[in-house]
């Protein structure tokens, strides 16, 4: 037993120099600190050959403070369904130096996962090898920095385990303010297939369910959008609702859209759907988070709408989903009331959250 063990963890190179697919206007194979490295600007470098579902993939990467984003994407299904890990070297000691991203249909949502298991904030070293280690055992992941015998995160992966292949990649939205460094360069790959020696550390556990959370919603197939609040629904999406299909949240409360259907390009849209029973006239305080907009109509007829897309600048929007994002009173007539949500995305994340405050008393009829 102890035999097969060792043989399941034992490291392999993997050469630099050959087996390697590199995409983008950037990227090649170059000798950098004595070593054979891809060096990158803007680009994507593939090993479709080494599948990996439990085990470790480890490299050394050199990094610059310029902003950029440094990826190791991983359990590769296809090139639109994999999970990643990126680090952002111009927000070294940051809360989001490092960040988790499941990807769906060729979708980031790293919008909907932040916080501890979500994003960390470690030091990098600049213009030097930086060790990286990823550790996989089912459903978590560790990542590991500089050889350091403590996890920079411990991550609780959102895609089902499976099998697949591994890719680096960097980018940067301005190439002129490298002054002739490289994004990135990798070099000193190494992987392990199979069980791993010891168990990895646990990660955060969930955040605890409260009373008046949403954990279901229906949803509308996607049609689509427009960066801008609906003033009224359209008549063709909103056949069938009744027998929409509904879905779950992910651990945290969030209803990733986009795992469980395609979102329409460029800008996509969805409805969800909410019915509420009410005793009385009265209002319902709805606690809400959304990305990247939403219109919420209530029995036909709007009552908020909001913008909380990502903006680097002008303005400035970090757009993140958190229910504290919106309260909204709905104003509710005596018995079944409608609450329909619609949910414009376009890059980030498309997602809902929200909580029913409890002491209103209106009840949420169960999603079929």
């Amino acid at each position: 037993m102890l035999a097969t063990l060792l043989l399941l963890v034992q490291a392999q190179a993997i050469p630099v120099d050959a087996g390697w697919t590199l995409d983008g206007p950037t990227i090649g194979i170059e000798r950098h600190r004595d070593v054979a490295a891809i060096r990158v600007d803007n680009g994507r470098a593939t090993r479709r050959d080494l599948q990996l579902m439990d085990g470790s993939i480890e490299f050394d990467v050199e990094m610059t403070d310029v902003r950029s984003f440094v990826y190791l994407q991983f359990r590769m299904e296809s090139d639109t369904e994999f999970e990643e890990i990126y680090l952002r070297p111009h927000k070294s000691e940051l809360p989001d130096a490092v960040q988790y991203n499941p990807v769906w249909r060729g979708d980031s949502y790293w919008q909907l996962w932040h916080g501890p298991g979500g994003t960390a904030g470690p030091r990098f070293e600049l213009n030097k090898w930086t060790h990286v280690r990823l550790d996989l055992q089912g459903a978590v992941a560790a990542l590991y920095l500089d050889r350091s015998a403590t996890p920079a995160m411990v991550i609780p992966l959102a895609r089902a385990p499976r099998s697949g292949y591994v890719a680096v990649r960097a980018s940067t939205p301005d190439t002129s303010l490298l002054r002739g460094r490289r994004t990135a360069s990798f070099a000193n790959f190494q992987a392990r297939r199979g069980a791993l020696a010891q168990a990895l550390p646990a990660p955060p556990a969930a955040p605890a369910r409260e009373p008046g959370d949403i954990t279901r919603w229906q949803v509308s197939p996607g049609f689509a959008g427009e960066r801008a609040a609906m003033t009224e629904l359209p008549a063709a999406a909103l056949e069938g609702r009744a027998n929409w299909p509904s879905y779950n949240v992910e651990r945290s409360g969030v209803l990733a859209i986009g795992r469980h259907q395609a979102r329409p390009r460029p800008v996509g849209a969805a409805i969800a759907r909410l019915v509420l029973r009410a005793d009385r006239e009265q209002l319902q305080r709805l606690y809400l988070g959304y990305s990247d907009y939403v219109t919420v109509f209530v029995n036909g007829r709007p009552v908020f709408a909001g913008d909380a897309h990502y903006s680097f600048d002008e303005p400035r929007q970090e757009g993140l989903i958190a229910r504290s994002q919106a309260t909204v009173w709905l104003p509710l007539r005596p018995g079944e009331n409608e609450i329909l949500l619609a949910v414009v995305d376009s890059f980030g994340g498309w997602a809902l959250m929200g909580r029913l405050e409890p002491a209103d008393g209106a009840r949420l009829l169960p999603a079929p």
